[in-house]
């Protein structure tokens, strides 16, 4: 996996598998097949993907998916909430959208984007104006974005990404929402699809990954987000992306920011 990173909020990422385990990103994902197939599977929708065919992931919406022939070569443009508001010419105030669309079909505007992504050395502006001509062209929902209410599993989830910072212990979480540990761990893997503690390392580490995109150092991020130490990091970002945190760091060549401040 290789990642570059465009501009106005887009991290681009290239690479060739066969094989995706449940996982999932705390950005928008627009994932583009250059060639191979995929069998996808996520609570929202179930399909099958093609060469030159798109389709969408809202945030941390699990996801998987098989390679049934051969490795699939692929190419995913996370995208931030900012970045898709103003795609869609919309304002968020505490609201959030959900993409309703799977696999939008092999129109112009899919084709468009795929030309840009497969053609090399394309223009950044020619490759945003594709990107954002086929978001409006998909249909979504706009739900409110508090986290202070909701079904248990949903209430969880919010409180793992509120504390992404940390690591909890399962008996932890369930303690702060007033149930038993096995209660909520069955809840949760039924209604997510993967268990509490695999979810807050995801979210842990697509944290580190927007940290990283902002410049700082690994050894910096290891500390803030309370890994035992770097190495600990490594195998961790390792488990999400199949690449170590140093990949991305070098990709995207952001200088490291001196005036940043953590805040705990």
């Amino acid at each position: 996996m290789t990642f570059a990173l465009q501009e106005r909020g887009v991290l681009r990422s290239h690479a060739l598998a066969k094989r995706f385990a449940p996982h999932f990103h705390n950005t928008y994902s627009v994932v583009a097949l250059k060639q191979g197939s995929a069998e996808i599977t996520s609570r929202r929708w179930t399909g099958t993907a093609g060469a030159r065919e798109v389709f969408f992931f809202n945030p941390y919406e699990v996801h998987s998916a098989h390679c049934p022939i051969q490795d699939t070569e692929y190419t995913t443009l996370y995208l931030t909430e900012n970045f898709v508001a103003q795609c869609l010419n919309l304002e968020l105030r505490d609201r959030v959208i959900d993409f309703e669309n799977s696999i939008p079909g092999q129109g112009y505007e899919t084709q468009e984007l795929c030309d840009a992504l497969f053609t090399p050395q394309t223009d950044g502006k020619f490759l945003e104006l594709a990107l954002r001509r086929l978001l409006t062209t998909c249909k979504f929902s706009i739900r409110s974005a508090s986290k202070d209410s909701g079904t248990l599993v949903q209430r969880a989830c919010s409180l793992i990404q509120q504390n992404a910072t940390q690591a909890i212990k399962t008996e932890e979480l369930a303690h702060k929402l007033g149930v038993h540990k096995s209660h909520l761990v069955r809840s949760f893997s039924k209604i997510v699809g993967i268990p509490p503690q695999t979810y807050l390392r995801q979210v842990r580490i697509a944290k580190a990954k927007e940290l990283i995109c902002e410049g700082l150092a690994l050894s910096e991020i290891a500390a803030f987000m309370d890994f035992s130490d770097q190495a600990h990091f490594t195998r961790e970002f390792k488990k999400v992306f199949g690449v170590p945190p140093g990949s991305l760091s070098r990709d995207i060549c952001t200088p490291q920011r001196k005036d940043y401040r953590f805040k705990g």
